[in-house]
């Protein structure tokens, strides 16, 4: 029997499930890297990804044979503002609620803005109530991960046993990628070593400073979600860069993820597709470049299984 596989890092949207200037700004950055027009694109993310209650993304789960997925809610309020019809509050509510409705597939991590003065009592809440079972941190908001406001969550989720995700890689305007350097978690790593960190697309064009910092720290992870992106541009790319990562990091601190639904739609990467492109690697190895069916199979599940206790 084939091991799970695990998607360690999806998303959930919707009309209530994000603000506007976040689906037009997706749009703006689609548009750009296909030629096609700013609305096409905005219509395209509206029938391809709203997905509220999750039921598309438990068929294309079914689709490409995983088992499990981790959906991340992001907190835009401090940086943006959302729909004030839907508070943060509310938004987890909506979560909580699809994630019980596929309770033996989904599991969820809810993402808070540290800065918010009542940060600490939302964590709680949706940890007793809602079966929270991690924290993302979100620096293209405009928070740095060493910052003291992270430091109250990051001793909150230690008490309560929940890992933390950091958003390390470049982001698209108009939030800020100055804050999502892997560099930014090195300390809190120091000062939490009870704490478990991933950081979520190991630092995209940063994925060495990312893979140095796992190899560094026995407390740190990494996550490969969007890395799909790397192999459009070129697969022979994304082989060596994935082969450096685990080779650096370790072949227990690599993690499977797509950033689902960001390119579910894209034929060569679609979900299906991805996890087949990756499980064929040790037979079919892309450029030369080898890899063990041990370390494809702690990527796409024994480690997310093992280091966060799915």
């Amino acid at each position: 029997m084939s091991p799970r596989v695990i998607d360690a890092h999806v998303h959930l949207y919707g009309a209530d499930l994000a603000p506007p200037y976040w689906y037009e700004a997706m749009a703006e950055y689609g548009a750009s890297l296909s030629g096609r027009p700013r609305e096409e694109v905005l219509a395209t993310i509206e029938r391809d990804w709203f997905d509220p209650d999750g039921d598309r993304l438990v068929a294309d789960m079914d689709a490409a044979g995983i088992d499990r997925s981790l959906v991340y809610l992001l907190d835009f309020g401090l940086y943006g503002g959302t729909n004030d019809s839907v508070s943060l509050e509310r938004r987890y509510e909506l979560f909580a609620a699809a994630v019980a409705r596929h309770r033996e597939r989904l599991v969820f991590f809810g993402g808070v803005d540290p800065r918010r003065p009542d940060a600490l009592r939302l964590i709680e809440r949706a940890h007793s109530e809602w079966g929270l079972a991690g924290v993302k941190i979100w620096p293209p908001a405009g928070v740095y991960p060493n910052e003291p406001a992270c430091y109250r969550v990051y001793q909150l989720c230690a008490q309560l046993g929940l890992p933390v995700v950091i958003h390390t890689g470049q982001e698209i305007g108009p939030l800020r990628s100055e804050c999502t350097r892997p560099i930014y978690a090195d300390q809190p790593a120091n000062d939490f070593p009870e704490l478990t960190f991933v950081l979520a697309h190991a630092g995209m064009a940063w994925w060495r400073e990312a893979a140095d910092i796992a190899w560094h720290h026995p407390n740190v992870y990494v996550d490969i979600a969007y890395w799909q992106s790397k192999y459009l541009r070129s697969p022979e790319g994304f082989a060596r860069e994935l082969r450096g990562l685990i080779s650096t990091a370790g072949k227990r601190r690599v993690i499977f993820g797509t950033d689902w639904p960001a390119l579910r739609a894209v034929r060569r990467v679609a979900p299906a597709t991805w996890v087949e492109v990756l499980r064929r690697l040790p037979e079919d190895p892309i450029g030369g470049v080898e890899f063990e069916r041990e370390e494809i199979d702690l990527l796409l599940g024994g480690n997310a299984e093992a280091i966060l206790g799915l």
